[in-house]
């Protein structure tokens, strides 16, 4: 095949939308409007809420997160919570705590009674209520947390 022929081909297959696969993002992560920017996974002695995960939303519009989940991969771990009726407004960010507290704006507790990310290393998932994938970080450990 020539040179023209390809050039041909391959403006051909941009017009009609047929991309490899492999050029495209996934939609899951694509689509989601909050991200895990930080996580900071070496509590303080005993005291869990210097534990804790940071979600921002990069949207124009409030998303309401309840019955979204964070999961501490592998899911197997039991390690999951399910955000309770939570809003976060364009731009602005909300912590989730490992320990226990009161929930209020910008502030959620996920009451637990031990650590939820390994100082080893861990993957936090992000999923809607829908159950789809928004966003994921991993990290190897080493450290006391890690930016998204």
């Amino acid at each position: 095949m020539s040179t023209r022929q390809t050039s041909r081909l391959v403006l051909l297959a941009a017009l009609l939308g047929i991309v490899a696969p492999f050029a495209l993002p996934s939609p899951a992560l694509a689509a989601g409007p909050v991200k895990i920017s930080k996580i900071h996974y070496a509590q303080s002695g005993t005291n869990l809420d210097t534990e804790y995960i940071v979600f921002k939303n990069t949207s124009a519009s409030t998303v309401r997160m309840k019955g979204w989940e964070i999961i501490s991969a592998p899911s197997s771990d039991n390690q999951h919570y399910f955000f309770p009726r939570t809003n976060v407004a364009p731009g602005h960010t909300l912590t989730l705590y490992t320990g226990s507290g009161t929930n209020r704006p910008g502030k959620r507790y996920w009451g637990s009674t031990s650590p939820r990310w390994d100082n080893s290393g861990d993957k936090a998932v992000l999923k809607n209520a829908s159950g789809a994938v928004v966003d994921t970080c991993q990290y190897a450990g080493g450290g006391t947390q890690q930016f998204c």
